[in-house]
């Protein structure tokens, strides 16, 4: 009978150390799972973070070019409104030209309306430019004549027939001119 004990305890003892080795591969494979699923959850956590820096820059972006659209279509009304009145300063300056002769008080309401209109385009960041004696600027003026007479220099403008106006940097109408020699 010992015999039989023996055998039975050794076969409940292979069985118990074949047991325990499939545990411990069940337990290696489970932590080999797991460590692949938090591999897997940490490259989607790295994709969703790349995700939302990219789509972050993309609304900084979006919030940038907005607020210079609105400054850049504020700019541009604003010109095209200055572009539709200046053709009033030419009138009231070819009125002033034209009283030479007239009543100094209509020539004096004359300069004292330009006056006015050329302080209220000051106000809006508008200014004239284009008077006899300046150095010729193609990117400022636009030359419809050329003259040669001595007074004046090379490439100055002698003769102004319409003015030129800016509004900061930008030129929203050219002056024509003539220009010496």
């Amino acid at each position: 009978m010992k015999e039989e004990i023996k055998i039975e305890n050794s076969e409940n003892e292979k069985e118990n150390i074949t047991t325990e080795k499939q545990t411990e591969q069940e337990i290696i494979d489970e932590n080999q799972e797991i460590f692949k699923k938090l591999e897997d959850l940490q490259n989607e956590l790295k994709l969703q973070s790349e995700r939302f820096l990219r789509l972050a820059a993309e609304y900084d972006n979006y919030r940038k070019r907005s607020e210079k659209d609105k400054v850049l279509i504020y700019g541009d009304a604003k010109a095209k409104t200055v572009v539709e009145i200046l053709p009033i300063a030419d009138c009231i300056e070819r009125a002033i030209e034209s009283s030479k002769e007239a009543d100094p008080e209509y020539k004096k309401g004359l300069e004292m309306l330009n006056e006015q209109f050329l302080v209220t385009l000051s106000k809006l960041g508008v200014n004239s430019f284009g008077e006899v004696g300046e150095k010729f600027d193609p990117n400022l003026h636009n030359a419809i004549s050329h003259i040669e007479n001595e007074e004046f220099d090379e490439n100055v403008v002698s003769q102004v027939f319409q003015k030129g106006y800016r509004l900061g940097d930008r030129i929203i109408r050219h002056a024509m001119v003539s220009v010496a020699n």
